[in-house]
């Protein structure tokens, strides 16, 4: 799956986010990484396009020299692709090691070197030098994991025992060896990744090792979600809501799952939410305009839906901006003319047609968004875990409002398809213009999971009522969304800051046309009272169709023996 700091030594790191197009038959671009200097002290930064698939990434210096890598929670191991060199090894094993993703897959050499992220250096840390990247493979640079320190989940230290004895140590993660160097430190991580607002801008984050930033000091109050598969980040997921409508969970393909729950994998390295196609239809079938072609949903940049999971008791609210993502697509009308336009696809991938591992779903960048996760290895796991071992567990800290996201959706979405992606094509109208590329075509009317996607309440939410709100946030949110204690007024006038002056220039722009139309109207009725008295003309009545302005939104084959890692979309 292509899925630090105690107050006294502190060290966040650096990430940059990389923008990826999903397969389709439709030919598009695909964006550059953007890096975005943090102003904090501390911290990791985050940079996104805004479209695409994206992964967060992590600057770390390897033998010397700087790789980005991407981090991820859902995978154990580190890898580099090099073929350049420059990488000042302290050792060299000659043992081969490869590594099956769900998607692509690396192979190479397992070997050391001097490994620096932030203010830790570990000496010498194994590492996979590829040689052969897989298409698809995770990473386009590398991928730093950071899960569980075990023979199942590492390939390097299982390469490593197998070749030198099971004592041998120098095979460790790097999670384990930062963790074993630094005895003092907490062994849990806490991630944060936010979403970027814009199709060009960046997003900011933070990955903080051994300790809770002050401002989300609230996640140690929150439930504790036991790990349920050995030497993975998952938990139970206990439902799901759509519009405030509880949507019946299939059952759970894993052994021994309690009865009514999914198995969930929380993986940064997967930016969709991975679920069965039935959850995934309950949600978009509820979006008026949304259309299936084959197992994507393609839905109206401008609406959304109110979309919650349960996790350890609590509603976890996603965000609106989460649900799509925009893409910009080149095809060919049917009059044979190259057409460059804006499209919002689904950020679910259906589960049912990928090979998943010990799990049922994967909660992605999509769910991580919108929570501060903690990670925590448990008293047993500080140097490195071993099968069957308990104690690990993960928290979570809501960061979204429901009634503010939608708002925030709503001006964002406005703003962004005005100024930025005007060529947006609604979904509806794709198997006229295109054919050749949308066909098989299902409409959200037509998957009958829920009622249709329902009018805003009062409160600016769909299908919820004011009083559904504060049931939904939780005290936890209020917490995380206001570290001062300001509560949701801080997040309103962080709006108003935000768009306040653009609203204020339309709204002095239209006065200003409407007063000089009252100036020119009342001259021109004056003129013609004073020349000749008013006057009347007969029109015969017509009809003519009023145009509306379009909507603005806008797999190298490995070794039969390599063990199956988690899901990638990177």
């Amino acid at each position: 799956m292509a899925s630090l700091r105690k107050l006294a030594a502190a060290a966040f790191f650096s990430l940059g986010l990389y923008t990826a197009f999903a397969s389709s038959n439709i030919a598009f671009p695909r964006d550059a990484s953007v890096r975005v200097p943090f102003t904090r002290s501390s911290g990791l930064v985050l940079s996104d396009q805004g479209t695409g698939d994206i992964s967060y990434s992590l600057n770390i210096t390897l033998g010397g020299r700087e790789f980005s890598v991407t981090l991820d929670t859902g995978s154990s191991d580190l890898y580099i692709y090099a073929p350049e060199g420059g990488i000042q090894i302290t050792n060299d094993s000659h043992l081969e090691a490869n590594i099956t993703y769900v998607k692509g897959s690396v192979a190479g050499t397992v070997q050391f070197a001097e490994l620096k992220i932030g203010e830790y250096t570990i000496p010498s840390q194994a590492f996979i030098n590829v040689q052969t990247l897989g298409d698809d493979a995770p990473g386009s640079m590398g991928l730093l994991g950071v899960s569980f320190d075990s023979d199942l989940e590492s390939e390097v230290d299982q390469t490593v025992h197998r070749a030198w004895g099971e004592d041998v140590t120098l095979g460790r993660t790097t999670m384990a060896n930062l963790f074993a160097q630094n005895s003092s430190l907490q062994p849990s991580y806490d991630l944060l990744l936010n979403r970027v607002v814009d199709l060009e801008g960046g997003a900011n984050g933070a990955f903080v090792v051994g300790y809770h930033d002050p401002a989300y000091a609230a996640v140690a109050r929150a439930p504790q979600i036991p790990r349920v598969v050995d030497h993975q980040w998952a938990g139970y997921l206990d439902g799901m809501k759509v519009n405030g409508q509880d949507i019946p969970l299939p059952p759970s393909a894993i052994a021994n799952t309690t009865e009514g729950k999914l198995v969930a994998l929380f993986d940064s390295g997967t930016s969709d939410l991975v679920i069965p196609g039935d959850l995934a239809d309950a949600i978009y079938g509820t979006i008026n305009g949304s259309i299936k072609v084959n197992d994507t949903w393609f839905a109206p940049c401008y609406d959304s839906a109110n979309i919650s999971f349960t996790i350890g008791n609590l509603d976890y609210p996603l965000h609106p901006l989460d649900l799509s993502r925009a893409h910009a697509y080149s095809s060919a009308l049917p009059d044979g003319t190259e057409t460059t336009f804006f499209l919002c696809t689904s950020t679910v991938t259906d589960a049912n047609t990928l090979a998943l591992n010990n799990v049922d779903i994967i909660l992605g960048d999509v769910f991580l968004k919108n929570v501060l996760t903690s990670f925590n290895f448990g008293p047993q796991n500080r140097e490195s875990d071993q099968p069957g071992a308990s104690g690990a567990f993960v928290q979570l800290l809501s960061l979204t409002d429901p009634e503010e996201a939608w708002l925030d959706f709503q001006l964002t979405q406005s703003f962004l398809f005005t100024h930025i992606a005007p060529t947006l094509i609604d979904p509806i109208f794709l198997p006229t213009l295109f054919p050749q590329d949308f066909s098989a075509v299902q409409n959200s009317t037509d998957t009958g999971a829920i009622t249709p996607f329902p009018s805003p309440t009062s409160s600016g939410l769909p299908g919820a009522a004011a009083t559904d709100v504060d049931e939904v946030s939780g005290s936890l949110a209020d917490a995380a969304l206001s570290p001062d204690g300001a509560g949701a007024d801080s997040g309103v006038a962080s709006l108003l800051d935000k768009y306040g002056p653009v609203v204020i220039g339309l709204l002095g722009a239209n006065l200003a046309v409407i007063t000089i139309l009252c100036i020119i109207a009342i001259a021109a009725c004056t003129r013609g009272v004073v020349r000749g008295g008013a006057k009347t003309r007969t029109i015969s009545p017509s009809y003519a169709p009023v145009g509306f302005r379009d909507k603005q939104a806008a797999d190298y084959d490995p070794e039969e023996s390599a063990p199956i890692r988690g899901y990638s979309d990177q």
